[in-house]
């Protein structure tokens, strides 16, 4: 359930749902074009972010007029089309013009009289583009849900529910013992191999000698960060 190490790429949307082009860290990547590539997107995300940051995940495009909104996702399709032809110079000027189109799209927002998102919630994107937030109590689930009514919004005393369901016991007793591991899927009896297809969570869970060869590799984990 805790599973290996993300590969390094960044999943950031820009709008819609349609995921951008995955940013790959250099020591991974041997392609030198796409790698300058990456390096000019990284300036596009650092404004994205700045903008999610204030208006919300992918809210930004829904505040403004049509004209404007055409406008942003023409010049998102003017990026793509450059990085698909691997053409850097082109790649750089379109990412240029995307970063001066956020500029317009919160210029035009503020005009408008859109609120920023004022409540502290935690925004997260799942794989199909869809945003979740996480709130710290009810009242500020329901403030939030009143701003960004298509956004899926969860409390801490829910996640604690969730996380007290058996499903999770394993990733909650990994995550403790080594600390960085990622929750990567849930896997549940009847979609796994006859091997883990047992009918109780104990046959298909770990055993006590794998928690315990596990829980050595964080303790070594914890001594080489010391």
């Amino acid at each position: 359930m805790a599973g290996k190490q993300r590969r390094g790429k960044v999943h950031t949307d820009l709008h819609g749902g349609s995921p951008f082009d995955g940013l790959k860290q250099p020591f991974e990547e041997k392609d030198q074009i796409l790698l300058a590539m990456n390096a000019v997107a990284v300036n596009v995300m650092a404004r994205k972010r700045k903008a999610d940051e204030r208006w919300g995940l992918d809210r930004l495009a829904e505040l403004v007029s049509e004209e404007t909104r055409l406008r942003f996702w023409k010049q998102l399709s003017r990026c793509r089309l450059a990085y698909q032809a691997r053409d850097v110079e082109g790649y750089r000027s379109a990412c240029g013009g995307m970063i001066r189109a956020y500029d317009a799209l919160e210029k035009e927002a503020e005009s408008l009289g859109a609120e920023p998102v004022t409540v502290d919630v935690m925004e997260g994107q799942r794989d199909d583009g869809s945003v979740f937030g996480v709130a710290a109590n009810a009242d500020s689930a329901w403030a939030y849900s009143l701003q960004r009514p298509s956004v899926d919004v969860w409390t801490l005393e829910e996640l604690a529910v969730i996380l007290a369901a058996p499903v999770f016991t394993q990733a909650v007793r990994l995550k403790r013992e080594i600390p960085g591991c990622e929750v990567m899927s849930i896997i549940v009896p009847d979609d796994v191999t006859p091997v883990f297809g047992g009918k109780s969570e104990g046959e298909y869970a770990l055993s006590d000698k794998e928690i315990l060869a596990m829980q050595k590799v964080g303790e070594l984990s914890r001594k080489g960060k010391k």
